[in-house]
């Protein structure tokens, strides 16, 4: 724990800045030890002067998005949090345009602009997280995926705000550059998507709002938790693997679909860390498929991913 809050933070944000925050109400699987310190960034600059007031003062930080896909130890964090709750969005109804701030819900950029006619950001209803999460990890469903219509993003790299196109984030499933270079912050998107029928758009969205309603649970939980093997289907795999129910603690192998473990009372992270391990092992002793952790663990020493094991 911090046994000195920075002067410059306090200063700042004055009774915004909180100490000891407990992160569970924070994230989407509702686990996670406190934060030695926390902050909503609500506009781009509270997110900037966050990032650059705590590398001047020497201590660590991290900028939470939605909190999902992600796993906080129970033992917390050290350092700043940032949440990410910046929710400027533009959408420019003639040239198609959109520009979102990193904080903005996925959910709302499919919404919204489907509302207006325009069409290939509907898959965005499926996916829980924020933007900036998106960004970082080409988020993906029901098809689509940032790569696909991502026209450039304003980044903070070496303290300055740059915009980069979307080729420099060097996007592949469910993953970009960005997973490996967590000093970059992202501040902002645009999106590029394609002028259609206001009514055929939100048909589609119900439609996926439907079949998500139907295939996936709605306890607490981080979405999917491992990627999908090539050619393969992880929850699938899981299903064959008889693990389907399986429960440590409060963490349960959902028995809707294979590839969420979902959190059914209070659950510990140690919980969920033993089910994820015990499904990796078993579908590799008995299909030989590596199982890849979409989900990260975020601890005292800050995000890592989850141990690649049998490799």
């Amino acid at each position: 724990m911090l046994t000195k809050v920075p002067d410059a933070l306090r200063d700042h944000f004055g009774h915004r800045l909180r100490v000891e925050e407990p992160l569970a109400m924070h994230t989407s699987f509702r686990i996670g030890g406190p934060s030695d310190l926390f902050i909503s960034a609500r506009t781009r600059e509270d997110l900037l002067n966050a990032v650059v007031l705590a590398r001047s003062a020497g201590i660590p930080w991290l900028v939470l998005g939605r909190g999902s896909n992600v796993l906080v130890d129970d033992r917390g964090i050290r350092g700043l949090v940032i949440r990410n709750d910046t929710p400027q969005l533009t959408i420019d109804a003639e040239t198609g345009r959109v520009q979102a701030a990193s904080g903005v819900r996925m959910p709302t950029l499919g919404v919204q602009t489907a509302r207006m006619g325009l069409t290939g950001l509907e898959w965005c209803v499926g996916i829980p997280g924020s933007v900036g999460g998106g960004v970082v990890m080409n988020a993906g469903a029901h098809g689509g995926c940032i790569a696909d219509a991502l026209i450039s993003a304003e980044v903070l790299a070496d303290g300055t705000p740059m915009i980069w196109p979307a080729e420099t984030f060097q996007h592949s499933y469910r993953m970009s550059r960005l997973q490996s270079e967590r000093e970059i912050v992202v501040l902002g998107a645009e999106f590029r998507t394609q002028h259609g029928i206001a009514g055929e758009a939100l048909g589609r969205i119900r439609t996926f709002r439907q079949h998500r309603q139907d295939t996936q649970p709605t306890d607490p939980g981080a979405g999917s938790i491992f990627r999908n093997p090539p050619g393969e289907s992880a929850g699938a795999l899981i299903d064959q693997a008889g693990l389907k129910g399986t429960r440590r603690g409060d963490a349960l192998i959902s028995p809707k679909h294979g590839n969420f473990i979902v959190n059914v009372g209070h659950a510990s992270s140690s919980d969920v860390l033993a089910l994820i391990e015990l499904a990796r092992e078993a579908v590799f002793q008995q299909f030989g498929i590596i199982l890849h952790p979409e989900v990260e663990l975020i601890g005292p020493i800050g995000r890592r991913k989850l141990a690649e094991g049998n490799e």
